[in-house]
């Protein structure tokens, strides 16, 4: 059985609620460590929820949260080894859900389904590399920044389009009903 009919098997209300549900969780444990950082940073987001950053934004980063709050980064991160699966699979579930009922099957924009999933590589593969900055600061390396920033911004360009797809096909789905 090919990847795409497995996602399509399992692409359900039950299994897509669940994930949404258990997103919703993750994100609001998330958003409540977060709010700490932000307080200890003066304001300076986390370099996940940025659209990309450089080496002397994170030195500067690192250096104004402290012990304690590259501490509290490394507990944010630890609840994002959880989140890019969570919202990967809500997202991937929506996509196929409503691509299932607009396009007819084996059109090539079904194959859309793994932009969410590819969104969740990208997504591991920068907390990686954010975990490894956070334990080697103060000794940072230029090229695990950029490294690290590529990830990101390719993490977010997966998710914008993943998302930007789910709400075009929706509307043409809802057009379709009337």
């Amino acid at each position: 059985m090919k990847l795409l009919d497995r996602i399509k098997k399992l692409t359900t209300l039950r299994f897509f609620l669940l994930f949404l549900v258990l997103t919703i969780v993750v994100a609001v444990a998330m958003g409540y460590i977060n709010s700490q950082i932000l307080t200890l940073s003066g304001g300076l987001p986390v370099l996940d929820i940025r659209p990309g950053y450089t080496f002397p934004e994170v030195e500067h980063l690192f250096t104004v949260l402290g012990e304690h709050g590259r501490r509290l980064y490394t507990m944010l991160q630890v609840l994002d080894l959880v989140f890019p699966l969570v919202y990967g699979m809500s997202v991937t579930m929506a996509l196929t859900g409503v691509i299932t009922r607009v396009l007819p099957e084996g059109h090539p924009l079904e194959t859309a389904v793994f932009i969410p999933i590819l969104g969740m590589i990208f997504d591991y593969l920068e907390n990686i590399t954010i975990a490894t900055l956070i334990a080697s600061y103060p000794n940072l390396s230029p090229l695990a920044v950029s490294i690290a920033s590529i990830f990101t911004q390719l993490k977010w360009s997966c998710i914008i389009l993943a998302l930007a797809l789910l709400v075009i096909l929706a509307i043409l789905a809802l057009g379709r009903k009337k």
